[in-house]
């Protein structure tokens, strides 16, 4: 597709697809292409943003996009999976969020949600483009009256209300770092609800510094606060919330693939894992295969992106599926990724069993791998690049199994991504190495730049 990456559209903003104009002309295609599904009658939207400044900018041109007769709800700033579930609750046709998740201030982008609070489907977003591609350029105009959803905010909070019982987190100390994004408002709020005790950072967004040194990208910060304030365990989010990461009491950050372990045995336990199935990515660890397989647990693999891990938990009935990245999904609780409910499923594992995180994580060992990532100035297809795929199988067959060796661009960002994992330290060190010089310098012979990130 010409826009639509792994997770919506994204880039940086004022260049490319992430400008006014371009926002108008999808606006008038969403238009479109839901008149076309659900017919003019009752059409509405929902829309919802971070806390980036572009937001402000983005939002009122995409509105300004559509006739006079689309009624919109205007959510204001709240997490992704948040707009997913108000979408749900005003029976809105379809829901927007205009974020760039997890990247720089400087970028920004769009996620569309169908009825469901489902992300859109690839075939959905190949029909959106197309209908896009028709649709000429739309001057500058007022957007229509719109209606401020005031319940945005406590319709999501109260979903959470009697997830656990009341002060289950009262002697919790936690330290939330919410990346001065969209988590900011609501979920010190939920977590102080149960009783918890809540040191936030990363919670006075002007605009301009969400993500800057702070969230899920840049653990430092709420590492060095834990140690210093002795809390139970510590919580970063990423700037749209759909992601979290999580840290012990010791100020160290459990591996993603830990934590998708620990909650898949905990569901196990509690009896909430049908099929006793949990859904992950490729990029997942093997070592948590072989640890689940050990505890009666099957591990379905999907391609990257928790729109796949959602679409792959319907197909095998799972209720719960994540990607080492942070993105976890509850079936039961939403369609997307929710770094607030994920976090208070560990805060109840915690609480109930008495026990401390960096315990728990010990059970789980995972192979050695090493990743790094390229920035390239143009996505060539792999195969079009002479002699890469030729050195990556050499590399490939000399490592033993079990072991895995993934090099795929990033679906939002302009980046090689690569990644080497195998049973020993010694044989990954040397694979990684190989693999880096032969990227860089297949890459340089054919004419793209290339950098080592």
């Amino acid at each position: 597709m010409k826009y639509f990456g792994t997770d919506g559209v994204r880039g940086k903003f004022g260049t490319g697809p992430i400008c006014e104009e371009f926002f108008r002309r999808l606006a008038k295609a969403t238009e479109g292409f839901a008149i076309k599904k659900c017919g003019r009658e009752n059409f509405s939207i929902c829309i919802g943003r971070d806390t980036r400044k572009s937001g402000i900018v983005l939002q009122k041109a995409f509105v300004g996009g559509f006739s006079k007769d689309v009624k919109v709800f205007d959510c204001g700033i709240l997490p992704t999976p948040a707009i997913a579930k108000v979408t749900q609750h005003t029976r809105s046709n379809i829901g927007i969020v205009i974020t760039a998740s997890h990247n720089p201030a400087d970028d920004n982008g769009i996620k569309f949600f169908n009825a469901k609070g489902e992300k859109f489907t690839v075939p959905e977003e190949e029909e959106l483009e197309q209908i896009l591609g028709n649709i000429a350029p739309i001057a500058h105009q007022e957007p229509q009256v719109i209606e401020f959803h005031r319940e945005a905010k406590q319709s999501y909070c109260d979903q959470y209300k009697n997830f656990l019982s009341v002060g289950a987190l009262s002697k919790m100390v936690i330290v939330l770092d919410s990346a001065n994004g969209a988590t900011h408002a609501v979920a010190k709020e939920i977590f102080e609800h149960f009783g918890a005790q809540v040191i936030q950072i990363g919670n006075r967004p002007n605009g301009e510094n969400i993500n800057d040194a702070c969230g899920s990208e840049y653990p430092e910060a709420l590492s060095t606060l834990m140690q210093q304030t002795q809390a139970t365990i510590g919580i970063a989010h990423d700037g749209d919330g759909d992601r979290v990461i999580i840290f012990d009491e010791m100020g160290e950050k459990i591996d993603g693939d830990v934590l998708l372990g620990m909650v898949a045995v905990h569901l196990l336990g509690t009896d909430a894992l049908p099929n006793k199935s949990m859904v992950t990515t490729i990029q997942s660890n093997l070592g948590l295969d072989k640890y689940l397989q050990t505890m009666g647990i099957n591990v379905v693999r999907c391609d990257i992106g928790d729109r796949n891990v959602y679409q792959a938990m319907v197909r095998n009935n799972c209720y719960f599926g994540g990607e080492n990245s942070g993105h976890l999904i509850f079936r039961k609780i939403s369609p997307v990724g929710d770094g607030i409910a994920a976090a208070l499923l560990l805060l109840d594992i915690v609480s109930g069993n008495n026990v401390r995180l960096s315990e728990l994580k010990t059970k789980i060992a995972l192979f050695p791998q090493k990743s790094f990532n390229v920035a390239v100035n143009v996505k060539v297809p792999l195969s079009d690049i002479e002699g890469l795929n030729e050195d990556i199988e050499k590399i490939d067959s000399k490592l033993p199994p079990p072991h895995r060796v993934l090099v795929r661009y990033s679906g939002t960002e302009s980046k090689l991504r690569v990644l080497v994992e195998a049973p020993d330290q010694e044989v990954v060190n040397d694979a990684w190495k190989d693999l880096k010089k032969s990227i860089i310098e297949r890459m340089m012979d054919n004419g793209i730049s290339a950098s080592i990130l």
